[in-house]
């Protein structure tokens, strides 16, 4: 499948840099907008091929939605288009299931790594990645939609989110599981070592708050 994440489209930059880029680019986002007409849409995507071709940032899949908008019947709710592309992504979709959690959670699940951004600069992480396996909150009709559009942000980003993490042992963790809370900000990222330990890793929003 063609990466919803522009794995080989984008540079690696700094953490710092990256994420000043990332806030000046947001600031015009149409995420979430309401006004989707054809001069806002088309400025927009001009814009971020800008930023594209100077710095090898891309924002969140929006200029994909975007271009989508222009061309086919593409629901105007981004997060439909998320859902669309995780469920292209992970084997069978995203598919409701009790788990071990209680209330309303959907799972996904693939070892196809391909359309995944990982540069070569930030393959040194404590973290290391064989597989994904994500947690939604939802309900009876489906993902919530800020939990869709939270996971796609952590999968983008997500090889910065494991390289920011410090080191806890000399030897390197598999990541677990990913999940994200409902309403919190928060999502975190269960690791399991070659002994079977397992730690926990606490996110919010894009920050490491706590290891352990």
């Amino acid at each position: 499948m063609d990466s919803p994440f522009s794995a080989d489209q984008r540079r690696f930059l700094p953490w710092s840099e990256y994420r000043k880029l990332e806030q000046e680019i947001g600031e015009e986002s149409l995420i979430g907008k309401s006004d989707l007409s054809s001069d806002k849409v088309n400025s927009r995507i001009r814009e971020l091929i800008g930023f594209e071709k100077r710095y090898g940032i891309v924002f969140l899949g929006e200029r994909k939605w975007l271009e989508l908008l222009c061309t086919v019947n593409t629901p105007r709710n981004y997060a439909l288009w998320v859902l669309y592309q995780l469920n292209t992504l992970f084997d069978m979709g995203l598919t409701e299931s009790a788990g071990d959690l209680e209330g309303d959670w959907w799972y996904g699940y693939t070892e196809n790594l391909a359309p995944i951004w990982r540069p070569p600069e930030l393959a040194d992480a404590w973290i290391q990645v064989d597989d994904i396996d994500l947690v939604l909150p939802g309900g009876e009709t489906g993902v919530d939609d800020e939990a869709l559009c939270v996971a796609f942000r952590i999968l983008h980003n997500l090889a910065y989110y494991l390289h920011n993490v410090p080191h806890q042992d000399s030897r390197p963790v598999t990541l677990d599981k990913i999940t994200v809370e409902p309403e919190t900000g928060y999502w975190f990222v269960d690791v399991i070592s070659e002994y079977g330990s397992v730690w926990s890793v606490e996110f919010f929003g894009n920050e490491v708050r706590h290891t352990g």
